[in-house]
């Protein structure tokens, strides 16, 4: 929400429809939107973080595909994270920055572009999961990708990511709003010296990281497709040596595997749709606050409905998912029972009991107090 004041040269009226937005909502549509916003903060948060336990406790599924999946995870799990409890707040105290001196600028610079970098790193590993099934299924088997590729991949991603918004970084100032307040705001015509610069490098980034990802995605998905495809008709189904292929365990896998991320690029895509568009348009444009509201909400929807595409199409993270949450039930009863257990002296007294050791007529309780008299004297 910091693009929208981002321009020196905004209308009054649109600063101030921006820095009023929310502001004046009743208390049920508040209320109705910091719920909204609640739960997919708490899917996302546990969704994500499941990914990332998923490849952190089983060794057999820390494979390139699964790396990316992880990756892409821990963009939303950022997103989650650091922004969305600040578009909670703007829903509660519209736009007004609730932290201020120098550890308020610090986070004005921060938050924002956290979040910006990590729909960049989504978007670039998207591609990369394209690339990545491609080549699973195309006849270049020297040429797939590696997990120490990919954890090169994975480091480029996010220094790229973060260096395209350096100036972003730069331009994030705390200035004074409407009601008294501070307002975060990229002044990046400023920064750029002129309206000019700053539309160029929109359209830049515009053209990197969104136009061409886009058609990447495309053209790499279409094509592992059409290769599925011819797989599974008659007489296209035998490789170099003349051997079947079609419904082989390493083919189902595949098939299964090249499913599941065209779901998760089309929602993401989806989902995000809108976000990109009034990004685009949104300089020199009065766009309203309900509109700006579900512009955000389905873009950051996408960060929970995620997760729940790997538990619809993967079998694998399915069981590991119920194992990670098994072990973390145990984990938690466990702790229960040792806050509710008896004291060490009554432990030893149970233990002796049970060894049936004990004197008739001598209760448990009686040798409690006569350990602890001991203990004392």
């Amino acid at each position: 929400m910091y693009e929208n004041g981002s321009t020196n040269s905004t209308p009054l009226v649109l600063r101030k429809a921006i820095t009023i937005c929310f502001e004046s909502d009743h208390p049920a549509i508040k209320a109705s939107r910091v719920l909204a916003y609640t739960v997919i903060l708490l899917v996302s948060l546990t969704g994500n973080s499941l990914v990332i336990g998923v490849l952190w406790q089983n060794r057999k599924m820390r494979k390139p595909v699964n790396y990316l999946i992880a990756n892409m995870a821990a963009a939303d799990l950022a997103i989650t994270v650091v922004y969305m409890p600040q578009m909670i707040s703007s829903v509660v105290r519209s736009y007004e920055w609730l932290v201020g001196g120098t550890l308020g600028l610090v986070l004005c610079k921060t938050v924002p572009t956290l979040h910006l970098v990590s729909i960049k790193v989504s978007i670039l590993t998207l591609v990369f999961l394209s690339v990545e099934r491609f080549l699973a299924v195309s006849v270049f088997a020297r040429n797939k990708l590696t997990v120490r590729r990919v954890k090169i991949i994975i480091f480029s991603v996010w220094l790229a990511s973060l260096a395209v918004h350096v100036p972003n970084m730069c331009a994030l100032k705390l200035i004074p709003g409407q009601g008294g307040g501070m307002v975060c705001r990229a002044r990046l015509n400023k920064f750029f010296g002129s309206s000019k610069g700053r539309k160029i490098y929109d359209n830049t980034l515009a053209a990197i990281f969104y136009a061409i990802p886009l058609f990447l995605i495309v053209l790499l998905y279409s094509l592992a497709a059409i290769k599925l495809r011819k797989r599974n008709v008659p007489g296209g189904n035998a490789d170099a040596n003349g051997r079947n292929t079609r419904n082989t365990p390493k083919e189902k896998i595949n098939t299964n595997v090249f499913k599941m991320l065209f779901a998760v690029t089309t929602a993401f895509i989806s989902c995000w749709l809108s976000y990109f568009i009034m990004r685009k348009g949104i300089i020199g444009t009065s766009i309203s606050c309900n509109v700006q509201f579900i512009r955000y909400f389905l873009a950051h929807a996408n960060c929970a409905a995620t997760p729940c595409l790997y538990i619809i199409f993967s079998q694998k993270y399915r069981s590991c998912f119920k194992s990670i949450l098994r072990r973390l039930a145990c984990c938690v009863s466990v702790r229960v029972r040792s806050g509710t257990t008896l004291s060490p002296i009554s432990q030893s007294a149970t233990s002796f009991g049970s060894l049936s050791v004990l004197p008739r007529g001598v209760s448990l309780i009686s040798l409690r107090f006569k350990m602890e008299d001991r203990i004392t004297a």
